[in-house]
C-alpha cells in the first residue's frame, strides 16, 4: 500500500475495454465517486449506453470508440482523454477477449487477434498511460490480469498465456515506475468471474462454455479497481478461490498447480453441442452487459451484486 488515501471526486479515470463485464461495472462504480471518465471500446453503440449509466450513477463521462491492438489507437484515447479533461488520474486496462480449445486447432487469424488484443493491447495502454504520468509526474495504471496468469488451465492456453503476460508486465513496470514517486502500476487478479465472455468466446471445444464455479460478480472486481485507485496496491487478488489458490502455490505448489488445471478445464464446459463459432475475438458483438448469468440462484446473484457494490463505495 502506497501513500495516502487518493481522492476520486473530478478524478479523470480511462477504461479500455468498457463495454461489459467488469469494465462496465468498473465504469459504474467510479460514476458513483463522481469521476469523469473516458470509456474506451470497439463497441461504441454498447459505450453509449454505459454513459448512461454512469451519469445516471453521478459521474461525467465521454465515448472514445478504440481498437487497443495498434499503438496508435492508444495514443488517441490518451489525447482524447487529456484534451477532454486536461489529464489522467487513472488508466484501466480491462479489454480481453477468450480463445477456447485444443491446443492448435486455432485458425491462425484468431491467435492473431487474441494476442494484439490481451497482450499487445496491455503493451500499447501502458505505453500511452505512463507517458503521460511522467509528464504529469503521477497517475496509476491498473491491470486486469486473472488467477489464470499464475495457474494454468490446458482448456484456454492462449488466453493463459496472456493473462501470464499482462501480470509479467505490470510486475516488471511496477518496479520501473519507482523513479516517479507519484506513478504506480497495479495488477488485480480476480479468480472465477460471471461475465458475457463465455458465450463471446471464440469455442472449438465443441461444448458449451461456462463461469467456473463458484464465480464472483464483476462489480467485486470493480471493487478492487476502485480500491487500487484510490491506494495503489502491487497486486490484488479478488475472491476467495484466488486467496486459496495464491496460498496454495506458497505451500504446495505442484498440488495446486495440478489440481487448478485438471478441474478448471473441467468445469470451464458444461452441455453438448455448442457451435464452433469466433464469438468476439475478431469483431465487436452486440451483446454487451455486466452479467453472464452464470452462477445459480436469486439470490446469490443479488447478494454478491450488493456486496460488490457496497465494496466499491467504500474502497
Amino acid at each position: 500500500m502506497f501513500g495516502a488515501r487518493r481522492p476520486l471526486e473530478d478524478s479523470v479515470v480511462v477504461i479500455v475495454g468498457a463495454s461489459s463485464g467488469v469494465g462496465r461495472a468498473t465504469a459504474n462504480a467510479f460514476a458513483r465517486d463522481h469521476a469523469r471518465l473516458v470509456l474506451a471500446s470497439r463497441n461504441a453503440e454498447a459505450l453509449e449506453t454505459v454513459i448512461e449509466e454512469c451519469v445516471a450513477a453521478g459521474g461525467q463521462a465521454i465515448a472514445v470508440p478504440t481498437d487497443i491492438r495498434d499503438a496508435e489507437g492508444a495514443e488517441a484515447l490518451r489525447q482524447a482523454a487529456v484534451a477532454a479533461y486536461g489529464r489522467i488520474d487513472t488508466w484501466v486496462n480491462v479489454a480481453a477477449v477468450l480463445l477456447a480449445g485444443e491446443f492448435g486447432s486455432e485458425p491462425v487469424d484468431e491467435i492473431e487477434s487474441l494476442v494484439r488484443t490481451n497482450i499487445l493491447g496491455a503493451v500499447f495502454s501502458a505505453r500511452a498511460a505512463l507517458a503521460q504520468f511522467r509528464q504529469q509526474e503521477q497517475g496509476v495504471l491498473i491491470d486486469v490480469s486473472s488467477m489464470l496468469g499464475a495457474v494454468p488451465n490446458p482448456l484456454v492456453p492462449l488466453y493463459v498465456m496472456s493473462k501470464f503476460a499482462v501480470r509479467g508486465l505490470s510486475l516488471a513496470l511496477h518496479h520501473a515506475a519507482r523513479a516517479w514517486p507519484r506513478v504506480h502500476v497495479c495488477v488485480v487478479m480476480p479468480g472465477p468471474l460471471d461475465t458475457p465472455m463465455f458465450e463471446r468466446a471464440a469455442n472449438r471445444t465443441g461444448r458449451r462454455l461456462r463461469a467456473i464455479p463458484p464465480a464472483i460478480s464483476p462489480e467485486r472486481v470493480a471493487a478492487a479497481i476502485v480500491a487500487c485507485a484510490r491506494r495503489p496496491r502491487t497486486q490484488i487478488p479478488v475472491g476467495l478461490t484466488s486467496r486459496v489458490i495464491l496460498l496454495g502455490l506458497r505451500v504446495v505448489p505442484r498440488l495446486t498447480e495440478w489440481s487448478v488445471a485438471t478441474y478448471s478445464a473441467a468445469l470451464l464446459v458444461n452441455g453438448d453441442g455448442a457451435a464452433v463459432t469466433a464469438g468476439a475475438v475478431i469483431d465487436p458483438v452486440a451483446n454487451e452487459r455486466v452479467q453472464g448469468h452464470y452462477r445459480h440462484g436469486v439470490i446469490r446473484r443479488r447478494l454478491g451484486d450488493t456486496y460488490g457494490r457496497w465494496a466499491a463505495d467504500r474502497a
